[in-house]
Order: C-alpha cells, then structure tokens, then sequence
C-alpha cells in the first residue's frame, strides 16, 4: 500500500547511474564534510554497484539508497517525483521514491541525514546510526557494538570513506581569465585601424 497515493507511478526499468569518484567529487562540494560523507557512506551500504565496481546502480530514478514510499511519509519529500514498484534485496516487492536528478537526490539525503544524527566523521557513529535509524531491522538492539553485523556495518563504512578520500577533489579556478583581457585590446584595436582608414 503506497503512502504517496498522488504520485506518478513510473516505470521500474529506468535505472540511473553516477560513478563512485562524481558522487564523492559532488558530496566535497557540500560545507558540512561530515554530512558528506555520511551519505556517501550510506550510498556504497545501500545502492548496487557496477560490474567494474566503479559505479552506483540507482534501484531506479536517482534512487540510490532505497528510499521507500510504502512505509509512511517522509519530512521534506518535496523532491519526489514519482513512485515505482521493484523487489528489493530479500525478494519482496516494494514501493521506492523517484528523483528528477542527481542533485535533488542529494539534497533529500542531506536534510533527512542530517536530521537523524549521522556523523560520517566518526566509524562508530556513524554506524550506531546507521543501523538503528536507516537500516533499522527488526533485530536492531542484538546488533550493537562488538556483533559480527555492527562489524560488517562498520567495514562498509571504512571501505566507502577510503574511496570517498580517493576522489580528487574539484577546484574552481579564481581569478579574471587572461584571454577575456584581450578583448578590450582588440575591440579598441579594430576602431583605431577602421578610424585611420
């Protein structure tokens, strides 16, 4: 049964991809590296990736960490765009949330993490939170800190900040650009040579 009745219902088949190193090279763009890292961290936990390994497969629409509409609203769900129905890992047929983009994509994921104390600074915060408020089995409270599960948890954590750390990061280069002082030159250039003649 959805919870967003006034949806669009899409076609399921319409999966979307970013590489590892664009997703990491967008997240470092954000102000806050904890937060950024916290979605990337549950980004490589939740979303399929590519044969070669280098990419993020979207379950589909930009929906890269398996967020459901069939469980309740979520706050700020303003970037949905459409419903669509798939089976996700245990065989079961759900409901997931569509996105226009990659951007609106990640703004939903830095509100909503934000707003549940993700701390994608600290290994072990960062998976307490995980597993209690985004994963959130049903047999959360025998997985705390020293279980084989928390463990697992939190090595997805490291492996995704290893490869998160290894995406260079993008500079905007600052400053006027020389060519365009040229300009002025040759405008004023052209108006000597077409006053003498």
């Amino acid at each position: 049964m959805t919870s967003y009745p006034e949806l669009k219902v899409l076609d399921p088949g319409q999966l979307t991809y970013i590489t590892l190193t664009n997703a990491a090279q967008k997240l470092k763009s954000l102000p806050d590296q904890c937060l950024a890292k916290a979605i990337f961290a549950v980004m490589y936990a939740e979303a399929a990736r590519t044969k070669d390994r280098k990419s993020f497969k979207s379950a589909g629409h930009y929906n890269y960490s398996g967020i459901q509409t069939d469980s309740g609203r979520w706050k700020n769900d303003k970037n949905f765009v459409g419903r669509f129905s798939k089976r996700d890992v245990s065989g079961k047929v759900r409901e997931f949330a569509a996105f226009k983009n990659h951007t609106d994509f990640f703004d939903f994921m830095a509100d909503r993490l934000k707003a549940k104390g993700f701390n994608g600074c600290n290994a072990d915060q960062w998976t307490e939170t995980y597993i209690q408020k985004w994963w959130s089995p049903a047999a959360k409270a025998q997985y705390k800190k020293g279980s084989k599960k928390y463990q697992d948890k939190k090595d997805i954590y490291n492996g995704a900040i290893k490869r998160y750390e290894a995406a260079p990061n993008v500079t905007i280069k600052k400053g006027i650009n020389k060519k365009l002082l040229l300009i002025p030159l040759i405008l004023f250039a052209a108006y000597y040579i077409n006053k003498k003649k």
